[in-house]
C-alpha cells in the first residue's frame, strides 16, 4: 500500500514517543507508538517479532497527558526494516485503525492542537 503525502493524510501526524502492548495470532509483545494521526499510527518494535502486513493487531497505550489508556484495533498496512529514507524510523510497523474509539480519535485531535 502506498503512503499518502501529508496534503492527502486524515491528519497531521503526531510525535508521541508512547509504550504500547501489541497483541496478534497468539504473540504479545511490547512497542512504542512513536507516530499517530486519526488514521492509524507507527509502531516501533523489535525486528525479530512483529505482526506481518495484513495482520490485525490489537493495541493498548495511553497518550501524553492523558491518563485514560485506550484499546484499539489495527490492520498492518506496511513494514519498516531499517532506518532508511529522508527519515529514518526504527524498525516496527504502521497500522491502520478499525473503528477506533470516539474518545481516541478526540483525544488524537488535542494532541494536534497542543503541537
Amino acid at each position: 500500500m502506498r503512503r499518502r503525502p501529508a496534503n492527502e493524510r486524515a491528519s497531521e501526524r503526531v510525535r508521541i514517543g508512547a509504550p504500547a502492548t501489541l497483541k496478534w495470532a497468539d504473540q504479545e509483545l511490547t512497542g512504542f507508538v512513536e507516530v499517530v494521526n486519526v488514521a492509524g499510527m507507527y509502531v516501533a518494535t523489535q525486528r525479530v517479532s512483529q505482526p506481518q502486513i495484513g495482520d490485525y493487531v490489537e493495541l493498548v497505550f495511553s497518550l501524553p497527558g492523558d491518563n485514560r489508556s485506550f484499546r484499539v484495533r489495527g490492520n498492518v498496512v506496511f513494514l519498516e526494516d531499517s532506518a532508511r529514507g529522508a527519515e529514518p524510523k526504527r524498525p516496527g510497523f504502521g497500522a491502520r485503525f478499525e473503528r477506533p474509539p470516539v474518545t481516541l480519535l478526540d483525544a488524537i485531535r488535542n494532541l494536534n492542537k497542543e503541537h
